[in-house]
Protein backbone atom coordinates (compact mmCIF):
# COMPACT_ATOMS: atom_id res chain seq x y z
CA UNK A 1 0.00 0.00 0.00
CA UNK A 2 0.74 3.51 -0.95
CA UNK A 3 1.87 5.48 2.07
CA UNK A 4 0.28 9.18 1.54
CA UNK A 5 0.96 12.36 3.78
CA UNK A 6 -2.61 13.43 2.66
CA UNK A 7 -1.63 16.71 2.13
CA UNK A 8 -0.69 18.35 -0.99
CA UNK A 9 2.94 16.71 -0.91
CA UNK A 10 1.48 13.71 -2.31
CA UNK A 11 0.63 15.41 -5.68
CA UNK A 12 4.41 15.88 -6.45
CA UNK A 13 4.18 11.39 -6.84
CA UNK A 14 2.04 12.10 -9.90
CA UNK A 15 4.59 11.77 -12.14
CA UNK A 16 6.24 9.33 -10.91
CA UNK A 17 2.92 7.09 -10.23
CA UNK A 18 1.77 8.21 -13.82
CA UNK A 19 4.72 7.05 -15.75
CA UNK A 20 3.67 3.24 -15.83
CA UNK A 21 3.10 1.24 -19.28
CA UNK A 22 0.26 0.28 -18.29
CA UNK A 23 -1.42 3.44 -17.40
CA UNK A 24 0.09 4.68 -20.64
CA UNK A 25 -1.64 2.33 -22.91
CA UNK A 26 -5.41 2.65 -20.93
CA UNK A 27 -4.76 6.60 -21.43
CA UNK A 28 -3.34 6.21 -24.88
CA UNK A 29 -6.41 3.20 -25.68
CA UNK A 30 -9.14 6.07 -24.82
CA UNK A 31 -6.93 8.63 -26.84
CA UNK A 32 -7.05 6.47 -29.94
CA UNK A 33 -10.72 5.59 -29.78
CA UNK A 34 -11.60 9.04 -28.92
CA UNK A 35 -10.32 10.67 -32.08
CA UNK A 36 -10.78 8.05 -34.26
CA UNK A 37 -14.61 8.81 -33.28
CA UNK A 38 -14.28 12.61 -33.71
CA UNK A 39 -11.84 12.15 -36.55
CA UNK A 40 -15.17 9.74 -38.83
CA UNK A 41 -17.60 12.15 -36.88
CA UNK A 42 -16.07 15.66 -38.31
CA UNK A 43 -14.87 14.20 -42.04
CA UNK A 44 -18.61 12.94 -42.56
CA UNK A 45 -19.51 16.70 -41.27
CA UNK A 46 -17.35 18.45 -43.26
CA UNK A 47 -18.57 15.85 -46.49
CA UNK A 48 -22.37 16.70 -45.98
CA UNK A 49 -21.24 20.40 -46.48
CA UNK A 50 -20.22 20.06 -49.88
CA UNK A 51 -16.14 19.77 -48.60
CA UNK A 52 -14.58 17.75 -51.45
CA UNK A 53 -13.17 14.28 -49.59
CA UNK A 54 -9.57 15.35 -51.26
CA UNK A 55 -9.56 18.61 -49.45
CA UNK A 56 -10.18 17.06 -46.11
CA UNK A 57 -6.90 15.66 -45.29
CA UNK A 58 -4.31 18.00 -47.09
CA UNK A 59 -5.92 20.53 -45.20
CA UNK A 60 -6.99 19.71 -41.30
CA UNK A 61 -4.64 16.51 -41.20
CA UNK A 62 -5.71 14.36 -37.92
CA UNK A 63 -7.38 17.25 -36.25
CA UNK A 64 -10.37 18.44 -38.38
CA UNK A 65 -12.59 21.13 -37.54
CA UNK A 66 -15.43 23.49 -38.54
CA UNK A 67 -14.74 26.32 -36.22
CA UNK A 68 -11.27 27.11 -37.80
CA UNK A 69 -12.83 27.72 -41.37
CA UNK A 70 -14.37 30.89 -42.02
CA UNK A 71 -17.30 28.95 -44.25
CA UNK A 72 -20.66 29.14 -43.07
CA UNK A 73 -22.11 24.76 -42.44
CA UNK A 74 -25.46 24.21 -42.18
CA UNK A 75 -26.91 22.51 -38.83
CA UNK A 76 -26.38 19.04 -39.57
CA UNK A 77 -23.02 19.16 -40.13
CA UNK A 78 -22.67 21.14 -36.81
CA UNK A 79 -24.48 18.18 -35.55
CA UNK A 80 -22.13 15.79 -36.58
CA UNK A 81 -19.05 17.94 -35.80
CA UNK A 82 -20.49 17.85 -31.90
CA UNK A 83 -21.59 14.13 -31.52
CA UNK A 84 -17.73 13.54 -32.14
CA UNK A 85 -16.71 15.88 -29.88
CA UNK A 86 -19.01 14.20 -27.44
CA UNK A 87 -17.85 10.54 -28.44
CA UNK A 88 -14.44 11.86 -28.15
CA UNK A 89 -14.85 13.36 -24.73
CA UNK A 90 -16.92 10.03 -23.24
CA UNK A 91 -13.89 8.23 -24.52
CA UNK A 92 -11.59 10.15 -22.40
CA UNK A 93 -14.05 9.54 -19.40
CA UNK A 94 -13.72 5.97 -19.85
CA UNK A 95 -10.17 6.20 -20.14
CA UNK A 96 -9.43 8.50 -16.91
CA UNK A 97 -12.15 5.89 -14.92
CA UNK A 98 -10.16 2.89 -15.86
CA UNK A 99 -6.76 4.85 -15.49
CA UNK A 100 -7.63 6.33 -11.83
CA UNK A 101 -9.33 2.55 -10.97
CA UNK A 102 -5.86 0.73 -12.25
CA UNK A 103 -3.57 3.42 -10.21
CA UNK A 104 -6.31 3.19 -7.10
CA UNK A 105 -6.25 -0.63 -7.06
CA UNK A 106 -2.13 -0.64 -7.63
CA UNK A 107 -1.99 2.19 -4.29
CA UNK A 108 -3.47 -0.52 -2.64
CA UNK A 109 -0.65 -2.75 -3.33
CA UNK A 110 -3.20 -4.62 -6.16
CA UNK A 111 -0.24 -4.76 -8.66
CA UNK A 112 -1.84 -7.79 -10.70
CA UNK A 113 -4.45 -5.50 -11.47
CA UNK A 114 -4.83 -5.51 -15.30
CA UNK A 115 -5.84 -3.06 -18.01
CA UNK A 116 -8.34 -5.07 -19.11
CA UNK A 117 -10.29 -5.40 -15.55
CA UNK A 118 -10.06 -1.85 -15.10
CA UNK A 119 -11.31 -0.66 -18.12
CA UNK A 120 -14.26 -3.85 -17.25
CA UNK A 121 -14.61 -1.45 -14.21
CA UNK A 122 -14.96 1.61 -15.89
CA UNK A 123 -17.50 0.16 -18.86
CA UNK A 124 -19.76 -0.31 -15.64
CA UNK A 125 -19.45 2.87 -13.85
CA UNK A 126 -19.61 5.01 -17.45
CA UNK A 127 -23.19 5.91 -17.14
CA UNK A 128 -22.20 7.25 -13.12
CA UNK A 129 -19.30 9.04 -14.61
CA UNK A 130 -21.34 10.62 -17.57
CA UNK A 131 -24.39 11.50 -15.08
CA UNK A 132 -22.68 13.87 -12.45
CA UNK A 133 -21.63 16.69 -15.03
CA UNK A 134 -24.73 15.76 -17.04
CA UNK A 135 -27.08 15.89 -13.73
CA UNK A 136 -25.56 19.48 -12.53
CA UNK A 137 -25.41 20.64 -15.92
CA UNK A 138 -29.68 19.67 -16.63
CA UNK A 139 -29.92 21.90 -12.56
CA UNK A 140 -28.32 24.81 -14.58
CA UNK A 141 -30.32 24.58 -17.46
CA UNK A 142 -33.40 24.33 -15.42
CA UNK A 143 -32.31 27.44 -13.30
CA UNK A 144 -32.00 29.14 -16.85
CA UNK A 145 -35.35 28.00 -17.98
CA UNK A 146 -37.35 29.52 -14.34
CA UNK A 147 -35.84 32.98 -15.58
CA UNK A 148 -36.77 32.95 -18.92
CA UNK A 149 -40.41 32.28 -17.65
CA UNK A 150 -39.90 35.08 -15.04
CA UNK A 151 -38.21 37.35 -17.65
CA UNK A 152 -41.80 36.55 -19.95
CA UNK A 153 -44.24 37.39 -17.13
CA UNK A 154 -42.16 40.25 -16.46
CA UNK A 155 -43.33 41.60 -19.52
CA UNK A 156 -46.89 42.02 -18.42
CA UNK A 157 -47.74 45.81 -18.11
CA UNK A 158 -47.32 47.12 -14.45
CA UNK A 159 -47.79 44.27 -12.70
CA UNK A 160 -44.65 42.53 -14.20
CA UNK A 161 -41.98 45.18 -13.44
CA UNK A 162 -42.95 45.45 -10.04
CA UNK A 163 -43.55 41.81 -9.28
CA UNK A 164 -39.74 40.62 -10.55
CA UNK A 165 -38.86 43.66 -8.69
CA UNK A 166 -40.09 43.18 -5.30
CA UNK A 167 -38.73 39.51 -5.26
CA UNK A 168 -35.78 40.40 -6.91
CA UNK A 169 -33.92 39.29 -3.75
CA UNK A 170 -34.84 35.83 -4.56
CA UNK A 171 -33.45 36.17 -8.17
CA UNK A 172 -29.96 37.21 -6.75
CA UNK A 173 -29.82 34.07 -4.31
CA UNK A 174 -30.67 31.86 -7.40
CA UNK A 175 -28.06 33.56 -9.27
CA UNK A 176 -25.64 32.88 -6.55
CA UNK A 177 -26.65 29.50 -6.24
CA UNK A 178 -25.93 28.63 -10.05
CA UNK A 179 -22.75 30.52 -9.71
CA UNK A 180 -22.14 27.32 -7.19
CA UNK A 181 -23.51 25.20 -9.63
CA UNK A 182 -21.42 26.05 -11.86
CA UNK A 183 -17.99 25.84 -10.06
CA UNK A 184 -19.42 22.22 -8.83
CA UNK A 185 -19.69 21.13 -12.50
CA UNK A 186 -16.42 22.46 -13.58
CA UNK A 187 -14.35 19.81 -11.16
CA UNK A 188 -16.86 17.26 -11.77
CA UNK A 189 -15.85 17.03 -15.28
CA UNK A 190 -12.21 16.46 -13.83
CA UNK A 191 -12.75 14.66 -10.44
CA UNK A 192 -15.88 12.03 -11.73
CA UNK A 193 -13.74 9.60 -12.67
CA UNK A 194 -11.38 9.64 -10.14
CA UNK A 195 -14.01 9.85 -6.74
CA UNK A 196 -16.12 6.99 -8.72
CA UNK A 197 -12.53 4.64 -9.39
CA UNK A 198 -12.36 5.15 -5.77
CA UNK A 199 -14.90 4.43 -4.35
CA UNK A 200 -16.67 1.94 -6.61
CA UNK A 201 -19.81 4.26 -6.00
CA UNK A 202 -22.64 5.80 -8.38
CA UNK A 203 -23.47 9.17 -9.63
CA UNK A 204 -24.80 10.34 -7.25
CA UNK A 205 -22.59 9.44 -4.60
CA UNK A 206 -19.92 11.35 -7.01
CA UNK A 207 -22.70 14.39 -7.13
CA UNK A 208 -22.82 14.52 -3.49
CA UNK A 209 -18.82 14.51 -3.04
CA UNK A 210 -18.49 17.35 -5.30
CA UNK A 211 -20.77 19.30 -3.52
CA UNK A 212 -19.44 18.29 -0.16
CA UNK A 213 -15.46 19.21 -1.43
CA UNK A 214 -16.25 22.31 -3.15
CA UNK A 215 -18.34 23.45 0.37
CA UNK A 216 -15.68 22.11 2.91
CA UNK A 217 -12.37 22.30 1.10
CA UNK A 218 -12.53 25.24 -1.65
CA UNK A 219 -9.33 26.90 -1.43
CA UNK A 220 -7.87 23.24 -0.97
CA UNK A 221 -9.38 22.18 -3.89
CA UNK A 222 -8.44 25.34 -6.03
CA UNK A 223 -4.87 25.09 -5.12
CA UNK A 224 -4.81 21.18 -5.71
CA UNK A 225 -5.78 21.78 -9.37
CA UNK A 226 -3.57 24.51 -10.01
CA UNK A 227 -0.92 22.42 -8.56
CA UNK A 228 -2.30 19.28 -10.71
CA UNK A 229 -2.27 21.20 -14.21
CA UNK A 230 1.59 22.71 -13.29
CA UNK A 231 2.40 19.05 -12.70
CA UNK A 232 0.42 17.87 -15.95
CA UNK A 233 2.18 20.54 -18.09
CA UNK A 234 5.67 19.64 -16.50
CA UNK A 235 5.25 16.34 -16.82
CA UNK A 236 4.07 16.57 -20.52
CA UNK A 237 6.93 18.99 -21.73
CA UNK A 238 9.77 16.60 -19.69
CA UNK A 239 8.82 13.84 -21.51
CA UNK A 240 8.35 16.01 -24.76
CA UNK A 241 11.46 16.89 -24.51
CA UNK A 242 13.47 13.54 -23.78
CA UNK A 243 11.21 12.09 -27.16
CA UNK A 244 12.76 15.07 -29.08
CA UNK A 245 16.01 14.33 -27.94
CA UNK A 246 15.84 10.84 -28.96
CA UNK A 247 14.35 11.47 -32.25
CA UNK A 248 17.59 13.66 -33.39
CA UNK A 249 20.00 10.99 -32.10
CA UNK A 250 18.03 8.27 -33.87
CA UNK A 251 18.11 10.72 -36.94
CA UNK A 252 21.99 10.83 -36.13
CA UNK A 253 22.72 7.47 -35.99
CA UNK A 254 21.12 6.54 -38.57
CA UNK A 255 22.23 8.94 -41.46
CA UNK A 256 25.30 8.47 -40.39
CA UNK A 257 25.50 4.52 -41.36
CA UNK A 258 22.65 4.62 -43.98
CA UNK A 259 23.70 7.76 -45.84
CA UNK A 260 21.51 10.19 -47.62
CA UNK A 261 18.53 7.58 -47.68
CA UNK A 262 17.30 7.80 -44.33
CA UNK A 263 17.74 11.43 -44.36
CA UNK A 264 15.42 12.15 -46.85
CA UNK A 265 12.94 9.54 -45.53
CA UNK A 266 13.04 11.10 -42.05
CA UNK A 267 13.23 14.80 -43.48
CA UNK A 268 9.67 13.77 -45.52
CA UNK A 269 8.56 11.90 -42.62
CA UNK A 270 9.15 14.93 -40.12
CA UNK A 271 7.26 17.09 -42.58
CA UNK A 272 4.24 14.90 -43.30
CA UNK A 273 4.20 14.81 -39.20
CA UNK A 274 3.99 18.61 -39.17
CA UNK A 275 1.24 18.80 -41.99
CA UNK A 276 -1.00 16.32 -40.31
CA UNK A 277 -0.52 18.18 -36.72
CA UNK A 278 -0.36 21.61 -37.98
CA UNK A 279 -4.29 22.56 -36.53
CA UNK A 280 -2.53 21.63 -33.09
CA UNK A 281 0.55 23.80 -32.89
CA UNK A 282 -1.49 26.88 -31.58
CA UNK A 283 -2.30 25.32 -28.91
CA UNK A 284 1.66 23.62 -28.19
CA UNK A 285 2.89 27.39 -28.32
CA UNK A 286 0.37 28.85 -25.94
CA UNK A 287 0.56 25.95 -23.66
CA UNK A 288 4.66 25.94 -23.73
CA UNK A 289 5.28 29.69 -25.29
CA UNK A 290 9.06 30.61 -25.56
CA UNK A 291 10.08 26.74 -24.66
CA UNK A 292 7.73 25.21 -27.67
CA UNK A 293 11.26 24.43 -29.68
CA UNK A 294 12.66 22.38 -26.81
CA UNK A 295 9.57 19.97 -26.92
CA UNK A 296 8.21 19.67 -30.51
CA UNK A 297 10.06 20.42 -34.12
CA UNK A 298 9.43 24.38 -34.73
CA UNK A 299 11.98 24.05 -38.00
CA UNK A 300 10.35 23.84 -41.21
CA UNK A 301 11.06 20.71 -43.05
CA UNK A 302 10.73 20.70 -46.88
CA UNK A 303 9.06 17.71 -48.62
CA UNK A 304 10.81 16.08 -51.02
CA UNK A 305 8.99 15.08 -54.47
CA UNK A 306 9.54 11.10 -54.86
CA UNK A 307 11.59 12.49 -58.34
CA UNK A 308 14.19 13.38 -56.42
CA UNK A 309 14.39 10.66 -53.87
CA UNK A 310 16.51 7.64 -54.55
CA UNK A 311 13.96 4.78 -55.04
CA UNK A 312 9.85 4.78 -54.34
CA UNK A 313 10.74 2.61 -51.32
CA UNK A 314 12.82 5.69 -49.41
CA UNK A 315 9.10 7.79 -50.05
CA UNK A 316 6.71 4.77 -48.76
CA UNK A 317 9.38 5.10 -45.56
CA UNK A 318 8.22 8.62 -45.50
CA UNK A 319 4.86 8.10 -44.32
CA UNK A 320 5.49 5.12 -42.20
CA UNK A 321 8.29 7.34 -40.25
CA UNK A 322 5.72 9.61 -40.18
CA UNK A 323 2.89 7.47 -38.95
CA UNK A 324 5.61 6.52 -36.32
CA UNK A 325 6.10 9.69 -34.74
CA UNK A 326 2.38 9.83 -34.45
CA UNK A 327 2.44 7.04 -32.39
CA UNK A 328 5.34 8.66 -30.07
CA UNK A 329 3.03 11.67 -29.95
CA UNK A 330 0.13 10.17 -28.57
CA UNK A 331 2.44 8.56 -26.31
CA UNK A 332 3.61 12.12 -24.45
CA UNK A 333 -0.14 13.16 -24.80
CA UNK A 334 -1.08 10.49 -23.16
CA UNK A 335 1.75 10.43 -20.28
CA UNK A 336 0.51 14.43 -19.38
CA UNK A 337 -3.13 13.32 -19.18
CA UNK A 338 -1.69 10.20 -16.89
CA UNK A 339 -0.24 12.99 -14.67
CA UNK A 340 -3.26 14.94 -14.86
CA UNK A 341 -5.84 12.45 -14.14
CA UNK A 342 -3.44 10.47 -11.13
CA UNK A 343 -3.00 14.05 -9.61
CA UNK A 344 -6.73 14.21 -9.44
CA UNK A 345 -6.40 10.74 -7.84
CA UNK A 346 -4.39 11.69 -4.82
CA UNK A 347 -6.31 14.77 -4.71
CA UNK A 348 -9.68 13.25 -3.41
CA UNK A 349 -7.68 10.73 -1.61
CA UNK A 350 -5.69 13.31 0.69
CA UNK A 351 -9.44 15.56 0.73
CA UNK A 352 -11.78 12.92 1.38
CA UNK A 353 -9.01 11.61 4.44
CA UNK A 354 -8.71 15.87 5.58
CA UNK A 355 -12.98 16.39 5.29
CA UNK A 356 -14.17 13.11 7.07
CA UNK A 357 -11.37 11.64 8.10
CA UNK A 358 -11.20 8.24 5.79
CA UNK A 359 -8.36 6.67 4.70
CA UNK A 360 -10.14 5.43 1.08
CA UNK A 361 -7.00 2.94 0.86
CA UNK A 362 -8.12 1.00 3.79
CA UNK A 363 -11.49 0.31 2.93
CA UNK A 364 -12.57 -2.30 0.72
CA UNK A 365 -14.91 -1.28 -2.17
CA UNK A 366 -18.05 -4.19 -3.62
CA UNK A 367 -15.17 -5.01 -6.20
CA UNK A 368 -13.08 -6.27 -3.55
CA UNK A 369 -15.26 -7.86 -1.77
CA UNK A 370 -17.06 -9.48 -4.54
CA UNK A 371 -13.85 -11.26 -5.56
CA UNK A 372 -13.36 -12.34 -2.05
CA UNK A 373 -16.43 -14.07 -1.78
CA UNK A 374 -16.22 -18.12 -2.30
CA UNK A 375 -16.87 -19.26 -5.92
CA UNK A 376 -16.61 -15.84 -7.17
CA UNK A 377 -14.00 -16.79 -9.44
CA UNK A 378 -16.28 -19.50 -10.99
CA UNK A 379 -18.74 -17.36 -11.43
CA UNK A 380 -18.65 -15.36 -14.77
CA UNK A 381 -21.19 -12.63 -13.95
CA UNK A 382 -20.36 -9.45 -13.18
CA UNK A 383 -20.27 -7.95 -9.68
CA UNK A 384 -23.84 -6.98 -8.46
CA UNK A 385 -24.62 -2.96 -9.23
CA UNK A 386 -25.62 -1.17 -6.69
CA UNK A 387 -29.18 0.02 -6.27
CA UNK A 388 -30.78 2.70 -5.32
Amino acid sequence: MVSLRFDFRDLFRAPRLAFSLQRLWIVLIGIAAGWLAYFLLTFLALLVAGVAPGEIWPRFGVFPTLLATRFSFPWYSWLFHALGAAVAYVALLLAQTAHARALYMSSKGEHFYSWRKSYAFAWRKLGSVIMTPVTLGLLILFFIGGAWLIGLAGRIPWAGELGVALVAIIWFVFALLMIYLGVVLFFSLLYAPAIIAATDEDGFESIFQLFSLTWNQPWRLLFYELLSFLLAVAALGFFAFFCKRAVGLTNSLFSFFMGSNYADLANNGQALFQAWTSMGEGFLFHLFRGFTPLVSFTQEFYYLPAYELARPTVAVSGYLYAVNLLFLAGWVISYGLSTFNAAHLLSYLSLRKRKDGVNLLERKDREEEYEEEPGAEANSEEPPVAQN
